[in-house]
């Protein structure tokens, strides 16, 4: 996408000031409200100004700018439109929560002796984190061996029992292909039927948690046992997808599990919650996730570099201490399992031996000799890799579009279980149907060349079946095993082996596996992008590094530029650098290697980027359309004051408020947090969850008598911990009470100056993990507007045409529009969005849940 930068000094359009708030207007329900200004008056909305986190934006790369300006070009009809305007216009937002991370200290909460933090009780979590981690991964892996084993069992027990001809190649394809699609079909059960969350690498839903977005289940149970059981069967049918991926979810998941059995312990103990609830929650998940990088690579500092690379938005000293010890654990574990197999294999007295066998070591290379002028070839390789991975993501984003039109996200019931519809079943034939596809490549290109040699007189290695057109798996030579061994085998064999590989089959292999695994990521089953990416580079560098050793020009083996080619890709096209880098060095054991790996993952990452995003930040901001704050804030920025970013139409309350007036703001907005005024002044900030808790229950502690009494903080904050409350019906007896928050406010609120620049506000936001960043007018000194996630991201690319805008106005969005937004995030019964102008019972009617759909630690900004 292109975007004309914003020049609001020469802006050709009127300006029309915002209202400040004195002239605001109280409408019968004593709820302030606001005209929109904007730079271009394209339409009137009725929709209630939306200071909530739902949020959709679809960003041209590297912009993050927001409010409701006109950029670029003056049309009638033709406008780019900010996050909030494009959603008022089109309703096609998913519905997403974000969380708040610095320490909100309420005036109750500092009568208690309620813990900061989960003191000692958080390192022990990480330990059991690390160690159930490395066990869930260890299992997985067992797993995907007995299931290849398997498979090839099957397909040789055919070849033995079927003629020479071609009715016995036939007969053996049938039952390759039969079984594959077998396997497969139970993953894409998991995951179409069960945990829609579960398909893919993963890692895009993790990074964004740890951004600050509540994704529904993206934590839960039934998503870590879809993840961990489905990359099983997903890798056994032959797909090209890597385990790597589902472990750094399994691990997360794992982590999400742990902490919320703390907050069970602590409620049912009768013990506080720590204040920084929500910030030990996103650390555990950060060492969740670099347990399972650590388990699937057996590379501790590589995972730590990747979470911190990759996951944590907010990273500091002590979250790196509890990454390294999440990861030890993890190693820990990994390593006595290897150890226990090892024994089983040569001699018990390797029993708890804990050495180099670990999963996914590539083994020491014999040398690592390079010359000094194979430097610019290594990056000249990682231009290829860049340019590789960039066509990667490009392919991958049209096709992710268009599954999106035609499997729109699933639906959920009352029960937080999947409603099956068509567009389930659609996406579960895909599955079928893509395995099959795959599976007969892999079968018949290299059964076609045997077929070739054994025509040209080629003697067949294996007694069993020569002769015979059907091939066991053992029979094949290197080359053609390649189709269908398992990624990582595959890979050790072109970083080590010493004989040639066939350098057509290596070309044919190479085109192959590039679009089909172009093809498969995305696809209804757990699949990861780690080990098909190095597999896919390393068969050209491999490639390329046996062509410069038959003209004698090379110092380094060609197993070295397959080592090269397998970073180029991979950095290419995840865009993955420092920890790549360590973790291959940390999987081959050769640190000496380190400036060739740095210089090439460096190169891919710079020429991939000229191009488009990486496959995982595509798939979160232009694809599934969530609001990732990225770590810096655009140039654009300076020219932009917060009052043209903010929202207005603040819905506030008095210090002490009738609890009808209190109750009709509820119904009637979808704000999450409330500025709390002393006679214009705001003097203070609650949530909205706490407020819906005193009134649902403030009747049975005396908080409505003459002489109120105070809510005890640990019912009230055990009850938030395990999820949102729903807002009940007013009884009519309390309803001329009124309610006193003074209690329940929290005075560590932000503010800024309607002035203030919006590069300011968006490095403040981010970097503090805020909700709401309060705007307090100069003029007045009142609160004028709030700045939310959604403010400080822009809608490039998403031209709406005036036409499109008068039908959504007024016939809302269709079920489609809605739905090609919300891939793996639909519109469920558990969304807060439920809280709509248009049903003022929608309060009454809709029970809240957290992430993981089971109870646990709300994703509101407590």
């Amino acid at each position: 996408y292109f975007i004309a930068p914003f020049h609001p000094v020469h802006s050709t359009q009127p300006v029309t000031p915002r209202p400040n708030f004195s002239e605001v207007a109280v409408d019968p329900a004593g709820m302030r409200s606001a005209s929109r200004d904007r730079f271009e008056d394209t339409s009137s909305s009725e929709s209630d100004s939306a200071t909530d986190e739902d949020l959709s934006p679809s960003r041209a790369r590297g912009r993050s700018v927001s409010g409701p300006l006109h950029v670029g070009p003056t049309h009638d009809h033709l406008h780019h439109l900010t996050y909030d305007e494009w959603n008022r216009k089109t309703g096609r937002a998913p519905k997403l929560e974000s969380i708040a991370f610095p320490l909100l200290l309420y005036d109750q909460a500092r009568q208690f002796r309620a813990p900061l933090f989960g003191s000692w009780r958080i390192w022990v979590a990480s330990i059991f984190t690390g160690l159930l981690t490395g066990c869930v991964c260890a299992g997985i892996d067992k797993g995907m061996e007995a299931l290849f084993r398997l498979r090839m069992y099957i397909n040789d027990s055919v070849v033995e029992s079927v003629g020479n001809d071609f009715g016995g190649l036939f007969l053996q394809y049938l039952a390759f292909c039969g079984v594959s699609v077998a396997l497969a079909a139970v993953a894409g059960y998991l995951v179409c039927f069960q945990a829609p969350l579960a398909a893919g690498s993963g890692i895009p839903e993790i990074k964004v948690f740890l951004n600050g977005i509540v994704l529904p289940r993206v934590v839960s149970k039934i998503t870590l046992i879809a993840k961990a059981v489905g990359i099983l069967f997903s890798v056994a049918a032959g797909l090209p997808v890597g385990k790597e991926g589902p472990m750094i979810h399994s691990g997360a998941a794992v982590a999400g599990i742990i902490s919320d059995i703390m907050v069970r312990w602590r409620n049912r103990v009768g013990r506080n919650q720590p204040l920084m609830l929500n910030v030990e929650r996103r650390d555990m998940i950060a060492a969740g996730a670099t347990a399972g990088v650590t388990a699937a690579f057996g590379a501790p500092l590589g995972g730590c570099l990747f979470a911190i690379e990759e996951g944590s938005s907010h990273m500091n000293p002590l979250i790196l201490l509890k990454l390294f010890v999440a990861a030890a654990g993890s190693a820990l574990m990994i390593r006595l399992v290897s150890s226990l197999n090892a024994a089983h294999a040569g001699g018990y007295d390797r029993a708890f031996v804990l050495g180099s066998e670990v999963p996914v070591f590539f083994s020491r290379f014999k040398a690592m000799e390079y010359a000094a002028w194979e430097l610019p070839v290594f990056a000249l390789m990682g231009a290829i890799g860049g340019l590789l991975g960039a066509l990667f993501n490009w392919l991958n984003f049209h096709l992710t579009k268009v599954r999106q039109v035609w499997t729109p996200a699933p639906q959920y019931n009352d029960k937080d279980k999947i409603i099956v519809q068509k567009r389930d079943y659609m996406r579960f034939l895909e599955v079928l149907f893509v395995t099959f596809c795959i599976t007969t490549l892999h079968f018949w290109i290299p059964m076609i060349v045997s077929c070739i040699h054994h025509g040209a007189g080629y003697e067949d290695p294996s007694p069993e079946t020569s002769g015979k057109l059907a091939k066991a798996f053992e029979s094949l030579p290197q080359t053609q095993k390649l189709f269908w061994e398992t990624g990582t085998d595959g890979i050790q064999k072109l970083f080590h082996a010493e004989e040639d590989f066939d350098y057509l089959l290596l070309v044919i292999f190479c085109v192959v596996h590039f679009f089909t695994t172009c093809w498969t990521y995305g696809l209804g089953v757990p699949s990861g992008l780690f080990v098909p990416s190095l597999l896919c580079g390393a068969v050209w560098g491999r490639l390329i590094g046996q062509l410069m050793a038959l003209g004698n020009i090379s110092v380094a083996k060609p197993g070295i530029y397959a080592f090269i080619g397998a970073a180029s890709f991979l950095a290419g096209a995840a865009r993955i650098t420092i920890s790549l880098a360590m973790i291959l060095m940390e999987v081959t054991g050769e640190a000496g290697f380190s400036l060739p790996i740095f210089t090439t993952v460096m190169v891919a990452r710079w020429v991939g980027e000229a191009f488009n995003r990486g496959i995982y930040d595509m798939h979160i901001i232009d694809l599934k359309k969530i609001p990732l704050l990225e770590h810096e804030p655009e140039a654009e920025m300076l020219s932009i004051n917060a009052h043209q970013a903010m929202s207005v139409g603040v819905v506030s309350f008095e210090e002490v408020e009738s609890c009808q007036s209190i109750y009709t703001k509820l119904v009637h907005c979808t704000h999450h947090a409330f500025p709390v005024m002393r006679r214009g002044r705001m003097v203070g900030s609650i949530s909205r969850d706490i407020v819906q808790y005193l009134l649902n229950n403030g009747d049975d502690y005396g908080s409505f008598d003459d002489h109120p009494k105070v809510v005890p903080r640990q019912p009230m904050w055990a009850r938030l911990a395990m999820g949102k409350e729903a807002l009940k019906p007013l009884a009519e007896r309390i309803s001329t009470k009124s309610l006193d928050l003074k209690p329940y406010l929290t005075k560590d609120f932000h503010t800024m100056s309607d002035k203030a620049c919006m590069y300011g506000v968006y490095d403040v936001f981010r970097k503090l993990g805020l909700r709401h960043l309060w705007i307090i007018s100069e003029d007045t000194g009142e609160v004028c507007g709030v700045i939310t996630r959604k403010n400080l991201i822009i809608m490039e690319g998403e031209n709406v045409s005036a036409s499109e805008i008068t039908s959504k106005t007024s016939k809302g969005p269709s079920e489609r529009e809605v739905m090609v937004d919300e891939r793996e995030y639909p519109h469920d019964n558990f969304s807060h969005d439920n809280f709509s102008n248009d049903n003022t019972n929608a309060c009454n009617e809709v029970a809240f849940k957290d992430e993981s759909g089971e109870g646990g630690i709300p994703g509101m900004g407590l």
